[in-house]
């Protein structure tokens, strides 16, 4: 009986310390319809795997979270009209370079910038999230910083001032 009591005490640590964040991360994400399904879902996945769940688990739920957001995109295509869906993925609001910016980007490189500057993950944490090696994550993360100011430096109201230049 010992066992089970641990077991409940775990799994009732990491829900009550991680569950805004998770509920964050989905938020992000998914819409608003889908959050609070897709967030149980992580914490009975959670439950079930409690003995597989490492012990800093913030990235583990995040890999959790990403995999049944990528379920429920799929059941959401199945079943829903393809003229009534909708982008599941919301990105930075408002018509700013940035915004602009970040919607050019590769969905793998707009995932890797998520975890690491909305989520505030390590690229090592953000590996983890992502199934990957660290090298990997760190790779990623590098290569979509360029695009993105790739693209941020094609924007005309926020190129950089050449030394020289008058105005």
């Amino acid at each position: 009986m010992a066992d089970t009591s641990w077991v409940m005490e775990r799994f009732e640590e990491i829900y009550e310390t991680y569950r805004s964040q998770v509920e964050g991360y989905v938020r992000r994400r998914a819409p608003a319809d889908v959050v609070e399904d897709v967030v149980a879902d992580v914490f009975v996945v959670c439950l079930r795997r409690i003995g597989d769940v490492p012990q800093a688990p913030l990235p583990w739920l995040y890999a959790v979270a990403r995999k049944t957001l990528a379920n429920e995109r799929r059941r959401s295509a199945r079943t829903a009209p393809a003229e009534t869906a909708v982008a599941s993925e919301p990105e930075p609001v408002g018509d700013s370079a940035l915004a602009s910016a970040f919607a050019e980007l590769g969905d793998k490189d707009r995932e890797i910038l998520r975890l690491i500057a909305w989520e505030g993950l390590s690229p090592g944490q953000a590996a983890t999230v992502l199934g990957c090696s660290r090298v990997a994550a760190r790779v990623r993360y590098h290569r979509a910083k360029a695009r993105l100011a790739a693209q941020l430096a094609d924007e005309p109201a926020i190129r950089p001032i050449q030394q020289g230049a008058t105005r």
